[in-house]
């Protein structure tokens, strides 16, 4: 008969169980990285799963045990990418009460989306046509504004500090459009320096208008 003990996972059970899935997650890993790299060297309506899956080195049927669309792929990939943002937004929280500061900090933005283009384009291609990645890089804006403590807090209440949310909302969905736009798609070429000062610009001057408090509007 089968002591209570005996039946136990023992040290060899938890071993077998942690490196399956260590396993599961290296061939996650690498089918997201076989995204990322199909995606930079085509665009999204031309990759496939089977192309995916082949960079990669697995197969197709290993693909939807871990996802169960290429839109999902995809829209992991960008919760994969925006991490890295984070870090970059928590800076604005410390750049806001300086127009020079925030120009900096939007130059370095630019930067940023230049160095990512390829993979950029073809992730706002996705969010085009997919509501899922749509969906995702929607709720990723709203965790990079909770990277903003200072700004959202600031003496407020519950009603000033949903304003400010949503005003925070609208400034990084307009710099997402103008650096697609001007340093990913290239479709609109201002001067750049000019570009960064009017933006800081305006940025300051619709922060710091904001203040403290309340946050109600002008009579």
């Amino acid at each position: 008969m089968t002591s209570a003990a005996s039946a136990e996972p023992g040290p060899r059970a938890d071993r077998a169980v942690s490196l399956r899935t260590e396993y599961r997650e290296m061939t996650r890993r690498r089918l997201l990285t076989a995204v990322r790299e199909v995606l930079e060297e085509s665009d999204y309506s031309a990759a496939t799963v089977d192309g995916i899956a082949g960079r990669a080195g697995t197969s197709r049927a290993t693909f939807y045990l871990h996802f169960r669309s290429k839109a999902e792929a995809v829209a992991a990939l960008l919760e994969d990418v925006t991490p890295s943002d984070r870090g970059w937004y928590a800076a604005l929280d410390a750049a806001i009460g300086s127009p020079v500061q925030l120009r900096r900090w939007m130059d370095d933005a630019l930067r940023w989306y230049e160095s990512h283009a390829r993979l950029l384009a073809a992730l706002n291609e996705a969010g085009a046509v997919e509501r899922t990645v749509a969906e995702r890089r929607s709720a990723s804006i709203e965790r990079l504004v909770s990277t903003m403590p200072g700004y959202l807090e600031r003496g407020r209440d519950d009603e000033a500090r949903a304003r400010a949310r949503v005003r925070l909302q609208l400034l990084v969905r307009q710099l997402h459009q103008v650096a697609m736009d001007t340093v990913v798609q290239c479709t609109w070429q201002p001067d750049r320096e000019l570009l960064l000062d009017v933006m800081a610009a305006d940025w300051h001057a619709t922060l710091e208008a904001s203040g403290a408090g309340s946050g109600e509007p002008d009579d």
